[in-house]
């Protein structure tokens, strides 16, 4: 049998019956679960080492979310089309997986007698980590949530705070976002060679770009907000004045 084949072997045996029990779907082509959760599709996919050979197997997994309402909100907004999972990532970024300290970022299923226990410790770690991060990711908050703990794409976690209707969560990340762009250093100094030196300057710019975007985006929600609570604020009744009486 070939790694890959040993390796799906094992889990179609050990985790498939588990994860079908909870309404994951196994898709043997792409050796992925994946199931509905409300307006959103969560998937579990194992990938395998190219350098597997017969006696050194390597497998790593990923967990990630994806809905099509977030292109049909930017279509609707005339924004560019969004590619790529809206949310997740490796399982060694999971919090409660690994124990403190362990760096590793695949599963060794290469000694055949620690093969069933190789498989039990990634399905403790699915259902006791994975399947309830998830199941975070399975919101638009939790999505937010999730980008501002790996500190990144800020433009697009307030996207998802916007449509969960958090205008003011919305407004700490990209002040967030733009604090972490601050604080890139792309400095130069005369003996930084030209190609380097370019680079650096490209990518300040992309910086400086992303930032004004953030802040011109803060600017439009603060002023939305404004509009909103004064259009919510009651009415100011006329001060009444005592009936005039005529002698």
């Amino acid at each position: 049998m070939t790694p890959k084949e040993i390796v799906q072997t094992a889990f179609e045996e050990g985790v498939s019956p588990v994860l079908q029990d909870l309404g994951f779907s196994y898709l043997p082509s792409q050796f992925a679960y994946k199931r509905k959760s409300g307006e959103f599709t969560q998937r579990i996919s194992i990938t395998l080492s190219h350098d597997n050979s017969q006696y050194d197997i390597k497998f790593w997994s990923s967990f990630n979310v994806d809905s099509p309402q977030y292109n049909a909100w930017r279509k609707e907004r005339g924004m560019e089309r969004s590619v790529g999972h809206l949310g997740g990532t490796g399982y060694w970024n999971i919090p409660g997986w690994r124990a403190d300290g362990t760096h590793s970022t695949s599963f060794d299923f290469s000694v055949p007698a620690q093969r069933p226990y190789v498989i039990q410790d990634w399905l403790s770690g699915c259902l006791h980590a994975g399947i309830p991060y998830l199941e975070l990711l399975s919101s638009w908050s939790g999505l937010g949530e999730d980008l501002l703990r790996l500190r990144r794409d800020w433009g697009r976690a307030a996207d998802f705070f916007l449509i969960a209707e958090m205008p003011d969560r919305v407004v700490a990340v990209l002040e967030a976002g733009i604090d972490a762009l601050r604080a890139r250093d792309f400095s130069i100094s005369e003996h930084t060679h030209a190609i380097l030196a370019n680079k650096k300057r490209r990518e300040a710019a992309e910086r400086d770009g992303e930032i004004a975007t953030y802040l011109e985006r803060i600017k439009t929600i603060t002023a939305n907000k404004s509009v909103d609570a004064t259009a919510r604020s009651p009415l100011v009744e006329p001060t009444s004045t005592s009936p005039t009486h005529h002698l």
